[in-house]
């Protein structure tokens, strides 16, 4: 079989996007897949740059409308990432997946003058792909954590700062509040203008819950740490991300009170596992994590590969 990928077309497309991720994780083969909530943040809140939109390939199972055999998310100029149904783990057709994909991208890299192509989210335990991205010329590199949380157990209440309180984001009615925040956390660099305007977008978007944006705000009205948190219902996990405290209102335990919040709010929706990842080299990040009950099962790399002349 020989099957050409189309171009994303309406929210059908989304809904059978979300539908693999979520048989991936079910199948739990070995192969890594992000939650549906990674999907929904890249998707509707986008870098500045762009959107992603134009640049989703779908292969359409033939035999079963609305399903689909795999998909691709090319994140220009030089970033892929590939889901192939779980049952096609390993086969000539998820082969023919990967190679469009490399060569996809090659082609927008070069003729954007880019020196590597990369793909990400790959278990250090996935022998099967790990071994097909070497065969095929690529080199593992920077390193992520995986971590999960039970919710099995109980989940302490954080002390707070007098005045401070953790609660739902407002929304759209304090998006410059929660921006802020955001954009000093990450020590954002854009245009505050356009980043208090991409933040609106995304507030007004299907995928944004405001009780599902948990912040910490300062007597004055500031926010100073929030999490975000997405539903899995299938699998009953919920992900974390972003989570962050604005570099004013650091060492208080705010980020801590905002994620033990967020993960009694998980509970409550009948999550039973929680997930968040970041780079292996934050330690901060790292420590805020297990203080909250996390650990460490797994890590995830990125892929490089350099694109011949």
């Amino acid at each position: 079989m020989n099957l050409m990928p189309r171009l994303y077309k309406d929210e059908r497309d989304l809904d059978a996007l979300r539908n693999l991720l979520l048989a991936g994780r079910r199948a739990a083969n070995g192969t890594y897949y992000v939650h549906t909530g990674d999907l929904n943040w890249w998707l509707f809140y986008p870098p500045l740059s762009g959107d992603s939109w134009n640049s989703i390939y779908l292969w359409d199972d033939p035999e079963r409308e609305g399903e689909l055999l795999g998909w691709s998310l090319l994140s220009l100029p030089e970033t892929f990432d590939v889901y192939v149904h779980p049952d096609l783990r390993g086969t000539k057709l998820a082969d023919e997946m990967y190679i469009w994909a490399v060569d996809k991208i090659t082609a927008t890299a070069r003729e954007a003058g880019e020196e590597n192509i990369s793909i990400q989210w790959v278990a250090a335990d996935d022998k099967f792909l790990d071994g097909w991205l070497q065969k095929h010329g690529f080199v593992r590199g920077k390193e992520g954590v995986y971590m999960t949380r039970e919710l099995f157990t109980p989940i302490p209440v954080a002390p707070l700062p007098d005045g401070f309180t953790v609660r739902s984001c407002r929304g759209v009615d304090e998006v410059e509040a929660r921006a802020t925040a955001q954009y000093g956390a990450f020590d954002s660099t854009a245009p505050f203008e356009r980043y208090v305007a991409r933040f609106s977008r995304f507030m007004q978007s299907p995928v944004y819950g405001s009780d599902r944006d948990v912040v910490a705000a300062a007597p004055n009205g500031d926010i100073a740490a929030f999490s975000i948190v997405w539903l899995d219902a299938v699998n009953r996990v919920g992900l974390f991300e972003p989570v962050g405290t604005h570099p004013d209102f650091q060492r208080k335990g705010l980020g801590k009170a905002v994620m033990l919040e967020a993960l009694r709010r998980l509970k409550e929706h009948g999550m039973q596992q929680a997930i968040v990842c970041t780079g292996d080299d934050n330690l901060p990040a790292i420590r805020l994590y297990e203080s909250v009950g996390f650990e460490i099962v797994n890590k995830l790399g990125q892929y490089k590969k350099r694109i011949e002349p």
